[in-house]
């Protein structure tokens, strides 16, 4: 036989359940033992009837008692008479039942309202049956139109047909609540699968920078080397300062770009190797100069030349760093704050300590267009580039890997019209924390 779904056995115990509640009493008392074999191993993993509580709702007196005894000597329930809605609810706010029987013509409130406002404290944990009196066909009608045949019962009960509409809501629930953990785990496998898939991605993308990059190193590096004359010139003109200063930018950026075609290198090998990537050159080093090293090449920068920036030094920390590697991180966060600015305006670049944490910090701020949440979150995502043809999204991803390998991180705060804020803290120089 083919395996029946979940919603297909809900479907068949269901119309079983109807099935047999239609029946006349003797034939329900005959046919309830094949029921209750149907239930029977689904009703130990609910629990122990014992532990069922029912609440029923009655302004007759009489009737409410009885129908209690009756439904607790029969099946074992904790069963709780409640002539008002008001004693019911208060009941509930104390600890609520699996069920409520609720009688429809009640003084306070009608059955359905009291239901109504049990699943307002409750949710629809709460088993609810509506019992209406036989012969008050209106009653009857209402009920049936409102919550269906499974959770209407006449007055007088019939214990037989309240106790099985009472297992198949409980039946209900559970399996209402096994489906909506099997649904959570089918949104976290999907998540998973997602995870991975985009993580995939990511490895062909980094592997098709790898290809590419590798194709053409060879090229850049000889073309960089001709570059390199820049020395030379450098020490012929040794005599004519400006000279000398243009030929020593021209030989730093050689040596800058060089480095950046290794770091875009070292990027798509770290991505396969955690370890990858090449081994930092550091050094006891000057935060300070660092900085300056690196907005000095930066003043032949169109965009930055644009740019007022504003040094704000506090303190002069010392670092364990590469110079060059930490430079970069310094020229890229300051050229995209160039970038996110107009001409004319203020780029802040402040460096400063707190001993208490063992970190410097250097911060890169500008009064820019700024980042919503959603651009801010995915900053350092490989690839992943708000400037279009002009970026080519690994840059924050880079500079993120080089603070970390120093013992550091890069964080950014901003807000849409509001500027970004870039700081990078750094561990400080042992024996200067030390003091």
């Amino acid at each position: 036989m083919q395996e029946q779904t979940p919603f297909q056995r809900v479907r068949r115990r269901f119309s079983a359940a109807y099935q047999v509640s239609c029946r006349p009493a003797v034939c329900r008392r005959r046919h309830m033992s094949i029921f209750v074999d149907v239930y029977a191993g689904r009703w130990h993993a609910i629990g122990a009837m014992a532990d069922v509580l029912v609440h029923l709702l009655d302004d007759d007196p009489l009737a409410l008692r009885r129908l209690a005894e009756a439904l607790r000597a029969q099946t074992g329930y904790a069963v709780a008479a409640f002539a008002t809605c008001a004693d019911l609810l208060a009941a509930i706010d104390k600890r609520a039942p699996d069920v409520v029987v609720a009688h429809y013509r009640n003084a306070d409130c009608d059955g359905l309202t009291a239901l109504a406002r049990v699943r307002e404290r409750c949710g629809d944990d709460v088993v609810g049956l509506v019992m209406a009196t036989y012969g008050d066909a209106d009653a009857m009608r209402v009920a049936l139109d409102a919550v269906g045949p499974l959770r209407v019962v006449n007055k007088p009960c019939d214990l037989v047909d309240l106790e099985l509409k009472i297992r198949a809501g409980i039946e209900m629930r559970e399996l209402r609540r096994e489906l909506a953990t099997w649904r959570q785990r089918a949104q976290a496998a999907r998540g998973e699968a997602t995870t991975a898939t985009e993580r995939l991605v990511e490895a062909e993308q980094f592997a098709a920078v790898g290809r590419v990059v590798s194709g053409i190193a060879h090229e850049i590096g000889t073309q960089l080397a001709l570059v390199g004359y820049a020395e030379a010139i450098k020490s012929r003109v040794a005599d004519d300062s400006e000279l000398a200063e243009f030929a020593d930018v021209i030989a730093t950026a050689q040596k800058r770009l060089a480095a950046m075609v290794d770091e875009i290198l070292d990027f798509v090998s770290a991505s396969r190797e955690p370890s990858g990537g090449r081994e930092l050159a550091r050094e006891p080093s000057d935060l300070a100069g660092v900085v300056d090293e690196a907005l000095a090449i930066l003043r032949y920068d169109r965009d930055v030349r644009e740019r007022r920036i504003e040094r704000r030094y506090r303190r002069r920390p010392l670092v364990t760093a590469d110079r060059q590697k930490l430079a970069q991180v310094v020229i890229n966060l300051v050229s995209n704050a160039a970038l996110a600015t107009n001409p004319g305006d203020t780029i802040a670049v402040e460096i400063d300590a707190d001993e208490a944490r063992g970190v410097a910090l250097v911060t890169v701020a500008d009064d820019g267009v700024g980042m919503d949440a959603d651009v801010l979150a995915r900053l350092g995502e490989p690839f992943f580039t708000t400037r279009g043809a002009r970026g080519s999204g690994l840059g924050v991803g880079i500079c993120k890997r080089i603070v970390e390998q120093h013992g550091g991180a890069l964080t950014f705060e901003s807000s849409p019209g509001r500027g970004t804020r870039a700081t990078a803290t750094l561990p400080l120089l042992a024996e200067e924390n030390a003091a």
